[in-house]
């Protein structure tokens, strides 16, 4: 029995993104990962197809889809490139999430019909530990409000045309939009262990304005804005990572069937299979988690818990399939004559990325603690 159950059109657009995976994307793969910058013409692409505004609702320009539609994208893109699939994510999750549910109509008009024309926002992260008093300062009279200092992980900021922001002030966390170009930015490429193209920089602020007209989450709400920013983008992480963990399964199994030792392709040896066999059992209990998160947001339902679980396993699945991937390719398995060594780095990174491990376990505990 098949407890994933996608509509027709859920089942087309799989079958789409999966179609131009494998004629647009893997053919450019290996160039877009040697040169580690923002594969800018994929993006483009992908975005005449109306996917980096997959979520958006219609009146905006977007597609209009689900939750569920966005998973099913960021896994099959993942599955071959799992910097194109958290670009994906980003723009959606990430910057369009929060501008559809708390900004003003005028600037929903305006930033979200910049994304589905095919504009690429950043989401400025917030650090996990605060440090604002040694690496952002904020001045405030009664004319402005000046930022200096560094933000160190800006997810699609190489590319990007605006950021999000949360700001830490007084009374909490405050969100803002901010324009590429405005004064007293600068911008650095973060040299990072995995994604590598997926356009993450620092940015320096150097008495950059903060204006009040392009605040769009005020203090009181700014906490809870971004714990459903996390949740949400979580349903999303958690797709990208099980396209990764399925690239490290085909992979092993591919390359299994080839290489003999002892006159024998390895597949045949007891301890491949068990490998490979655990690696199949947690991929589909991951699937599972992911798509009943997504389904519960879509039908209107708590999915906060549910996307927590999910990111925090998947995250464990896709290292521990990266891991076990490069035991199988052996010698080969730590070179970058095969790809297993990226899927290991590219699951890492995403496994830390905005929602640490034990972050996740503490926040479900307390959840379950109420």
């Amino acid at each position: 029995m098949n407890l994933i159950k996608f509509n027709n059109e859920q089942k087309l657009i799989q079958t789409e993104i999966r179609n131009f995976a494998a004629a647009e994307l893997v053919p450019k793969v290996d160039e877009i990962e040697k040169k580690g910058v923002f594969p800018t013409d994929i993006i483009n692409k992908l975005s005449d197809l109306g996917v980096l505004s997959l979520t958006i609702p219609e009146k905006y320009g977007g597609a209009g889809l689900d939750a569920t539609s966005l998973c099913t994208t960021a896994e099959e893109l993942s599955k071959v490139c799992a910097s194109v699939g958290t670009i994906l994510v980003v723009n959606n999750c990430m910057v369009a999430f929060p501008i559809m549910k708390y900004a003003e109509e005028s600037q929903k008009v305006y930033y979200l019909d910049k994304i589905s024309r095919g504009e690429i926002g950043a989401y400025i992260c917030d650090p996990e530990i605060d440090l604002s008093e040694k690496k952002i300062r904020i001045k405030i009279s009664d004319d402005n409000c000046l930022i200096s200092g560094n933000r160190d992980f800006v997810l699609n900021g190489e590319a990007a045309n605006f950021y999000v922001m949360p700001v830490l002030l007084s009374n909490g966390k405050a969100f803002y939009l901010l324009e590429k170009g405005l004064a007293g930015i600068t911008i650095r490429k973060t040299e990072v262990l995995g994604v590598r193209p997926a356009g993450i920089v620092s940015l320096n602020f150097k008495e950059t304005e903060l204006e009040d007209e392009f605040c769009f989450v005020v203090e009181d709400n700014g906490e809870k804005a971004l714990i459903e920013i996390r949740d949400y983008s979580n349903i999303g992480f958690s797709a990208v990572l099980i396209g990764i963990a399925q690239a490290a399964l085909s992979d092993s199994i591919k390359y299994s069937k080839e290489r003999e030792q002892f006159r024998r392709s390895i597949c045949n040896f007891p301890m491949i299979q068990e490998m490979i066999a655990e690696m199949k059992v947690k991929i589909e209990a991951g699937r599972f988690l992911v798509y009943d998160a997504a389904a519960k947001y879509d039908n209107g339902l708590d999915y906060s818990l549910a996307s927590r679980i999910a990111r925090f396993y998947c995250g464990e699945i896709a290292v521990f399939s990266g891991i076990k991937a490069v035991q199988i390719f052996g010698g080969y398995g730590y070179t970058k004559d095969y790809p297993v060594e990226r899927y290991l780095r590219d699951a890492k990174t995403l496994q830390l990325l905005e929602a640490v491990p034990y972050e996740l376990k503490l926040n479900i505990a307390k959840e379950l603690l109420k």
